[in-house]
């Protein structure tokens, strides 16, 4: 997306860096605004998604941890831990 004047001003003003910009365009809910625009919300229940889904990330790159791949060109030999 295009960054407006306005939108830089507010965001220096309000201390949001381009990260969170990115977290709410992706993880947010749409929902219609006036004049034809389209709102991006961000709240608890969007929030808590994020959580779940972050949990899930770390159990598992703790099951990854220690794993071993062992590939030949394109080809996948094995797995061990």
């Amino acid at each position: 997306m295009n960054k407006t004047k306005h939108l830089i001003k507010r965001q220096q003003q309000r201390g949001i860096p381009d990260y969170l910009l990115n977290i709410i365009e992706y993880k947010g809910r749409y929902l219609k605004a006036p004049g034809g625009a389209t709102k991006i919300y961000f709240g608890d229940r969007e929030y808590q998604e994020i959580v779940q889904e972050t949990k899930h990330f770390l159990q598992m790159l703790d099951k990854a941890r220690g794993g071993t791949i062992i590939i030949h060109d394109t080809d996948i030999l094995t797995v061990y831990k």
